[in-house]
């Protein structure tokens, strides 16, 4: 075939643009994965230079125009890589992004995007993936059938090789994978004419089409830094800030450490530092050039103009609630633009599938590391510190070689758990674990009733001692109470909670709050039956936490505990942890979408902390909850799915913020300081951070609804949201009420972010404490549960070991595994302080927001170093999800 003529040469310029009739095709690609090879066989003239090193050859955005034999004209841009030796990728993203603009401005679009990719190399290294990741944020998951990965250097490669390269490029979700399962096509390039010529006449047989990052900044508003390929350069960067600043550290400490007779050393380290030292500088200005864009007006017009409507128009249209009879109402599909590619921040999904695989078809791997016969609880102790020391020091196992299958079944075991504390099993830490384990949201001042019910029950029992001390001090008793999961779940009293030989429970669990702060447990009921009369209660042999007693082997007792924590469990993972921080927010989240334009400033407010809401929820709907969850309690699918739909529906939306709740609860907000209250540190932490968050949350709305009340009440698409939250063809929340003053604004902006972020981290963070280790959390019992008090009294440890599963068994492992997968540790990008300084210095976020950032900024790092925040650690706002991200 002949080479093409009249061929048209340059550098990139927007006012010599192509014909709108040109064929306009993109390549990108690594530096020399041979590019400008492809555009000289198709040009024919040699006039791109072809490079044979490692430097890139392509600096700039240069086009080739010529005419096909067809007759058709043919404009190829060529790009230079995200690894070019001259350029930093901050510019090289601005220039492309300018191409782009100019190209949409114009009203031309993309025929084919070609990506490059060479099939010698022998791994798809860290480079390779930033490439990939930024060529996918750029073009967007609807231009994927647009898309043409050409694969080179096929010469340089055994063919059975490459085919096998080509096959894991395809087929795996960090590499291709996602591009061909949107309808992009992979083409073999062996540097001919003809080979070239078929990848042209591919191109010529698809539609045009805009790419994601200019619908992101013409059509969303969006600057070039909160575009998706924009994200995903921020967050390499800031990585290799972190990675900076951390060796920084570490070569400051080693600098400090030498003594001063050793000036040699100290030079050249000072040296290394002052290199160093540059190396931050110059990845900190990138940040401050992408957060600069391209100095033009790249956004939308501000809410009220025709824009704003017809964004909203088409908003409602994507974003549409579902419903079932499983779930509170959710997405119906999350849009491509929307949906997170989570491997980015944790691999959730894969994680899944793997723990389903793991437990239900593997042999277990902890064998292999400790097959030690259980006979005792103590034995279990030990085997818990045995496997954490294997762990931290086999270095097979702890390195990045190790399979999933190791990380899932001994990965839980690298942290030290409560397993590794003697007094594990004692009623102080029972008690401290209401008030700053997993789930120290749900403990309440005891009713009459129920002050009433345990008095009578010790009468009968002639504990005559403890009707005394709740006749005594009737204010200060407490209750966990899980009696009502019958009734909701549909069981009659008589019933049993089980499922396929698994065991639940309704505790209900009294305790005295004593003067000096200590919880301590009196009674428990162990599966309340409709009336103490049909139910099984024990009390304390210890009617205070001073008073002397052997704990460890008071088998009964240590029993009841265990059913109440099993009880907790359920309700904490299902409505503390799922429904009450998960699906609520994904119902907010869609009503925002359907309502709020995308310049309204509660929108603004609320974006960053809904990063990954919705494709972790549809993960834990798709597979958490039915394949495993639902798999582990003493809950059928039915009854779990009605618990769900019941904790959705009974949520008291204002009755939860925290000035509220709290002093519901029986904890006034003002004495938490004082000696009886001091030890609740979840309600001590949270309330000044619900202070914080309001503050900043006021400080932004504040400024924007100048006119106060009058105007909160006159803004249509605030009044439109609250319609969707609580109307029967939206959100179906019922307690979510209208909001008409600014008080009642800053409230509601305030509650989403308290969910998303502190809430949501209290009750998730500590889960691989508490729970990987089973005896202290199992979720559910092995055997039936004792009808009468003689029974129960007459349990001995053997009677204890039966109720767990076997150490060595899947139902062990999983128990443990799902608080280790859900627990994973927050990123030093992804805290709530980190958003609040970087929010400062975001140009693309308006003023009243930055301005107020640096306020919150401030606030978030006093409470920090506040002695307010003592030994629980877990709201550290260094630690403190700004999302919901696991």
């Amino acid at each position: 075939m002949d080479s093409p003529a009249r061929t048209k040469y340059d550098s990139y310029d927007s006012d010599s643009g192509d014909d709108e009739s040109d064929v306009i095709i993109g390549i990108m690609g690594s530096t020399g994965s041979g590019k400008s090879s492809f555009i000289n066989l198709l040009a024919g003239n040699g006039s791109v230079e072809v490079g044979h090193s490692l430097e890139s050859q392509t600096s700039d955005i240069k086009r080739v125009r010529f005419v096909h034999p067809s007759g058709r004209w043919v404009t190829i841009v060529d790009t230079p890589g995200f690894d070019d030796s001259r350029v930093s990728n901050t510019e090289i993203l601005k220039r492309i992004a300018k191409f782009l603009l100019d190209e949409y401005d114009n009203k031309r679009k993309l025929n084919g995007l070609l990506y490059f990719q060479r099939i010698s190399d022998t791994r798809f290294g860290a480079q390779s993936q930033i490439n990939l990741k930024m060529f996918r944020g750029i073009c967007g998951a609807d231009a994927y059938k647009n898309v043409a990965v050409l694969t080179t250097f096929w010469d340089k490669v055994d063919k059975e090789e490459g085919e096998k390269r080509e096959l894991e490029l395809k087929s795996n979700s960090k590499f291709f994978q996602p591009l061909v399962q949107g309808g992009a096509t992979f083409m073999r390039h062996i540097r001919t004419l003809d080979g070239a010529q078929k990848v042209l006449e591919h191109i010529f047989t698809l539609a045009p089409t805009k790419v994601q990052i200019t619908k992101e900044i013409r059509e969303e508003g969006k600057s070039l830094e909160e575009t998706t390929a924009g994200s995903v350069h921020r967050e390499e960067v800031e990585r290799l800030i972190a990675k900076h600043k951390k060796e920084l550290a570490g070569l400051q400490a080693e600098i400090i450490a030498l003594k001063s007779s050793d000036s040699e050393m100290r030079r050249e380290l000072s040296t290394e530092k002052a290199e160093m030292q540059r190396d931050l500088a110059s990845w900190e200005e990138e940040i401050a050039k992408l957060v600069q864009g391209d100095n033009r007006n790249n956004s939308l017009p501000p809410c009220g103009t025709v824009f704003a409507g017809i964004d909203q128009d088409k908003a409602r249209d994507v974003f549409r609630f579902a419903y079932c009879a499983m779930y509170p109402p959710y997405l119906e599909s999350i849009p491509s633009k929307y949906r997170t590619d989570i491997s980015d921040i944790f691999d959730f999904t894969s994680l899944l599938q793997t723990t389903v695989t793991t437990f239900t078809k593997l042999p277990d791997l902890t064998r292999v590391f400790d097959s030690t016969e259980v006979r005792s609880m103590d034995d279990l102790v030990q085997r818990n510190r045995r496997l954490h020391a294997k762990v931290r020091s086999d270095k097979h196992i702890v390195s990045a070689g190790w399979s999933a299958i190791s990380h899932l079944t001994l990965g839980m075991y690298f942290s030290k758990n409560i397993g590794h504390r003697d007094d594990w099993y004692t009623d102080a830490v029972f008690g401290q674990q209401q008030f700053t384990g997993v789930n120290p949201t749900s403990i309440i001042a005891a009713s009459s009733r129920w002050l009433a019910e345990f008095a009578t029950v010790s009468r009968v029992q002639r504990r005559e001692d403890m009707a005394d001390i709740i006749n005594s001090d009737p204010k200060n008793f407490f209750v966990q109470d899980y009696s009502y999961f019958r009734s909701v779940v549909g069981l009659s009293s008589d019933a049993d909670i089980s499922s396929q030989g698994r065991y639940g429970c309704s505790s209900v669990v009294l305790f005295h709050l004593e003067p000096q702060g200590k919880l301590h447990p009196l009674a428990i009921t162990l599966d309340y039956r409709g009336n103490m009369q049909k139910s099984v209660t024990i009390f304390n042999r210890r009617t205070s936490s001073s008073t002397a007693g052997n704990e460890s082997d008071d088998w009964p007792w240590r029993y009841a505990k265990m059913c109440a924590q099993v009880s907790d469990w359920f309700r904490h993972e299902i409505t503390v942890h799922l429904v009450h921080t998960h699906l609520l927010e994904e119902v907010l989240i869609v009503a925002a979408r359907r309502t709020l334009p995308s310049s309204h400033i509660v929108l603004k407010l609320l974006q960053p902390h809904w990063q990954t809401t919705l494709s972790l929820n549809e993960a834990a709907r798709a597979i958490l909850v039915p394949k495993i969850i639902i798999g582990m309690t003493g809950f059928t699918d039915t009854q779990t799915y009605a618990f769900i739909k019941n904790a959705y529906l009974n949520f008291d939306w204002r009755g939860s913020y925290v000035p509220n709740d709290l002093p519901g609860r029986g904890f006034p907000l003002e004495q938490l300081g004082d000696a009886r209250y001091h030890n609740y540190g979840y309600a001590r932490n949270i309330a000044h951070m619900w202070k914080i968050i309001r503050k900043f949350v006021g400080t932004v709305l504040s400024a924007v609804y100048v006119e106060g009340d009058a105007q909160v009440a006159s803004d249509p698409s605030i009044a439109a949201f609250c319609n969707e939250v609580c109307s029967v063809d939206g959100g179906q929340l019922a307690s979510f009420s209208a909001i008409k003053t600014l008080d009642e604004l800053i409230d509601f902006v305030t509650m989403c972010i308290h969910i998303a972020a502190p809430q949501h981290t209290a009750v998730n963070y500590l889960q691989q404490y508490y729970q990987t280790f089973v005896p202290n959390k199992p979720s559910c019992l092995l055997r039936p549960l004792p009808r009468t008090l003689a029974e129960l009294q007459g349990f001995k440890e053997v009677d204890i070991l039966a109720v767990l599963p076997s150490p060595h068994s899947r139902d062990w492992l999983l128990m443990a595994q799902v608080p280790y997968l859900l627990s994973m540790e927050v990123a030093a990008d992804n805290t709530i302080l980190h958003y609040a300084a970087t929010t400062i210095k975001s140009s693309s976020t308006p003023t009243d927001i930055r301005n107020a950032a640096m306020i919150f900024k401030n606030d978030l790092q006093e409470f920090a170093h506040h002695r307010f925040r003592s030994t629980y650690l877990v709201m550290d706002p260094y630690r403190t999800a700004v999302s919901i991200l696991i």
